[in-house]
């Protein structure tokens, strides 16, 4: 709760028009709550999906995580960025391939802004610079080689693949009790063509036995409304 003293002088900066960096504030809280989640639920392995270039797992080393990381992106030319990213990194490896709910190949998107790319067309008509074929596989089928060594796996899974997360999810089906949390991106306003909106998102998840978190701003439009969110669950106690 804010004081009194607090209170008034923000009223007194909002009613002068002053902006507060609102998008800076949004994502140190995202980044606090990650940190505290992780540790809340001791957790030891990361499965980054949609990894891009590696900034999560270089985030995750920013906030102090320490433990496993294994990040998926199917994108040859990201990946060969990332793979020089944890090449001294012992305890961060990446696999240069997509997931989903079946084991197979398909052509994603890859847009000119790479963390854009996707498996699903994009609302607005624009054309992605050129297709990629791409190896998809099923978490639950890769999970046990994931987290060997682990005597008892407390895994997060981050999943951030442009509307592809609960295709994604589906494949996990047979590893979820290890799943211990979550961080997903929640589309408000869908970017992508056939991609579920926020509530089917999260209907999905909690009905696996994950409670929200917390919610976090990723994207907002012009006008302040918002776009895409970052949930943080956990498994029910």
């Amino acid at each position: 709760m804010l004081s009194d003293l607090a209170k008034r002088l923000a009223l007194r900066v909002l009613r002068a028009g002053v902006a507060a960096p609102t998008a800076q504030a949004e994502r140190f809280y995202e980044l606090q709550h990650l940190r505290r989640l992780l540790t809340l639920l001791d957790v030891d392995c990361v499965i980054d999906v949609g990894a891009n270039r590696g900034q999560f797992a270089r985030e995750l080393r920013g906030i102090g995580y320490r433990g496993r990381i294994v990040s998926f992106e199917p994108i040859g030319s990201e990946f060969a960025i990332m793979e020089r990213a944890f090449a001294d990194d012992p305890h961060w490896r990446g696999l240069r391939m997509a997931l989903g709910r079946e084991e197979t190949t398909l052509p994603i998107r890859v847009a000119a802004m790479s963390v854009m790319s996707s498996f699903l067309t994009e609302r607005g008509g624009r054309a992605a610079e050129r297709t990629e074929e791409v190896t998809v596989g099923r978490l639950d089928r890769l999970f046990p080689s994931l987290v060997e060594g682990l005597a008892d796996p407390r895994v997060f899974l981050k999943l951030d693949t442009q509307g592809f997360d609960l295709e994604v999810f589906a494949g996990a089906a047979g590893c979820l009790d290890h799943i211990a949390g979550l961080q997903a991106e929640l589309s408000v306003q869908p970017l992508y063509e056939a991609a579920p909106d926020y509530l089917e998102a999260l209907g999905a998840y909690e009905a696996a036995g994950l409670e929200l978190y917390n919610l976090s701003v990723v994207n907002r439009l012009d006008d302040g409304a918002i776009l895409e969110l970052n949930a943080f669950m956990r498994r029910r106690a």
